[in-house]
């Protein structure tokens, strides 16, 4: 998984184009999960492995899936997950989360959202970060795509060559593309030859892409969004054209997941 962003003479990376105000935190009202309307999600760099369990053999989804109650803890590159608030990880199969769904697709279905609280983190060295926290909810990531609401864009960068600077979508940069397609959600991932690494979660309903969830990253860090949204038309064509020089995706590896 490529992780970068065009950057260099006369390109203004991502991170230097847009303000983007940090997203609200989930809370609690009656009892409940109220989420904030660009809802953000948490990718650990790694997973633990659990002691007892032989990873090279089949499975258990239930023996390694984190619950409701349970504590647990994560890896990340940075420190940047919020500590104290109600926040979102995603979790991923133990292929996937070193992987990445392009070389897995199917994944995508055995994917969860927790809802969780963290404490402070323990830096181990350079660029890693253990975080410990509690488990609110975990929520398979498909069922809960179309219920929540979401206001994010696909990533910009600004090219200082055009006077005035012109801003265009990092999906209009594409040099690869791969499609597949997980109990009727399409998966689109991409790569830049600047070194940006896309992926979307999406719908085409009469021609017009919905969004479902968005994942972005580069050089000036990682950004990943879950909702509901319709595609503005530059989107829907950047990703649209992304998608005209798209490959197949298939599953790289043999079914090791059982319920």
């Amino acid at each position: 998984m490529v992780k970068g962003v065009r950057t260099g003479q006369n390109r203004v990376g991502v991170g230097d184009v847009a303000l983007r105000a940090r997203p609200q935190a989930a809370s609690f009202l009656n009892g409940q999960i109220v989420y904030a309307d660009k809802m953000r999600i948490f990718c650990p760099e790694s997973w633990p492995q659990i002691a007892g369990i032989d990873y090279s053999a089949e499975i258990s989804l239930n023996q390694i899936l984190p619950k409701a109650g349970q504590q647990a803890h994560a890896f990340f590159f940075s420190e940047d997950l919020p500590v104290g608030e109600v926040t979102h990880l995603l979790w991923q199969p133990p292929y996937t989360a070193i992987n990445g769904w392009s070389e897995a697709p199917s994944e995508i279905a055995k994917s969860f959202v927790l809802t969780i609280r963290a404490g402070p983190p323990l830096k181990l060295h350079a660029h890693q970060y253990r975080y410990e926290f509690d488990v609110i909810a975990c929520e398979p990531l498909l069922s809960k795509l179309r219920a929540t609401p979401g206001n994010w864009t696909l990533e910009e960068c600004l090219d200082t060559t055009k006077i005035p600077p012109k801003a265009s979508l990092i999906w209009e940069e594409v040099s690869w593309c791969g499609v597949a397609s997980v109990d009727g959600i399409k998966y689109v991932c991409a790569n830049t030859s600047t070194e940006a690494h896309m992926e979307l979660l999406m719908e085409e309903i009469d021609g017009e892409i919905h969004g479902l969830f968005s994942i972005h990253y580069d050089p000036g860090g990682e950004y990943c969004y879950l909702g509901w949204r319709k595609l503005s038309m530059n989107e829907s064509s950047a990703v649209k054209g992304a998608m005209r020089q798209a490959v197949q995706l298939n599953d790289s590896c043999t079914d090791y997941l059982r319920a």
